[in-house]
């Protein structure tokens, strides 16, 4: 499933919107596969903001009536048991719609979190959410063109981000969050302001 939500992909654009009264949710999610035909969500994290800083964040593990395999364990350091004892995200999808509810989302990699949240809103029989959002692994690319590598991970390293437990939901929202400012005040400062992406 492709998501139906429109992207802000103007550096033109963003410095604007930030500095008006927009509110932005910075979100993550982990998952029992790398697909959402396959795959279900265990983990949302997010992080709620504006220009004048940190409004609240939203955080919950779920669980997908799935055995995890040993790689997601490995990576995500949540484990069979952990969402075993979690609630399924029909219990806490409306909460989280709620929490995003008139806000930019912002993502690294988008879609990918997107087609999930998505498909799980089908699931649950609630409309897809429609929030606009920002793909910081595009921007990324059209910001630090000269970086090796542009995943949220090298990223962070490559601009000094205290990334916190890596792929664990919330902290890497907060992630992407950190790199977001950081693109804005480059945009900002170097007058990127002509490209799209």
């Amino acid at each position: 499933m492709l998501h139906l939500n429109k992207i802000i992909n103007s550096t033109k654009k963003l410095p604007q919107i930030f500095n008006s009264e927009a509110v932005f949710t910075a979100f993550d999610t982990e998952s029992t596969e790398l697909s959402p035909s396959k795959g279900r969500i265990i983990e949302i994290g997010a992080i709620k903001f504006n220009k004048e800083g940190v409004i609240s964040t939203w955080s919950s593990l779920f669980n997908p009536y799935q055995k995890l395999s040993s790689f997601i364990i490995q990576l995500t350091n949540i484990s069979q048991q952990m969402v075993d004892s979690a609630p399924p995200i029909t219990e806490k999808i409306d909460d989280f719609l709620s929490f995003i509810q008139g806000t930019i989302l912002i993502a690294h990699n988008a879609q990918a979190d997107l087609n999930f949240l998505n498909v799980e809103c089908m699931n649950a029989g609630k409309l897809p959410a429609k929030n606009r959002f920002i793909d910081t692994l595009r921007l990324s690319q059209i910001v630090y063109p000269e970086a090796e590598y542009h995943k949220l991970e090298f990223l962070a390293d490559y601009l000094s981000i205290d990334k916190g437990s890596s792929h664990r939901a919330l902290d890497d929202a907060i992630t992407c969050q950190q790199l977001f400012l950081k693109m804005i005040e480059k945009i900002d400062y170097c007058n990127i302001n002509k490209k799209k992406f």
